[in-house]
């Protein structure tokens, strides 16, 4: 199956819609996002150990460690300001 930048972001938009099943604005308290986002992680790094080998799960990992500040940003343009107890 050819994966298109379409189904991407429908992708994309289905887990932002199991993100807020489980998180939403009144959520004060990082447990919950925590536990979501490793739950993710923890899937995608799964899926990955399918198709690649350890070095190149790494080397993935530390190329997307140097796209963190860009990744803070597009959040908190898309959840504003929160301050999680």
């Amino acid at each position: 199956m050819e994966i298109k930048s379409s189904d991407i972001a429908a992708i994309q938009q289905d887990l932002w819609n199991v993100v807020s099943k489980y998180l939403g604005p009144q959520d004060s308290d990082a447990s919950g996002l925590f536990a979501v986002s490793g739950s993710m992680m923890k899937i995608a790094l799964q899926l990955y150990t399918i198709v690649m080998k350890d070095q190149e799960i790494k080397d993935t990992l530390e190329e997307i460690s140097t796209d963190l500040p860009s990744l803070r940003k597009k959040m908190y343009d898309k959840l504003g300001d929160r301050i999680l107890h």
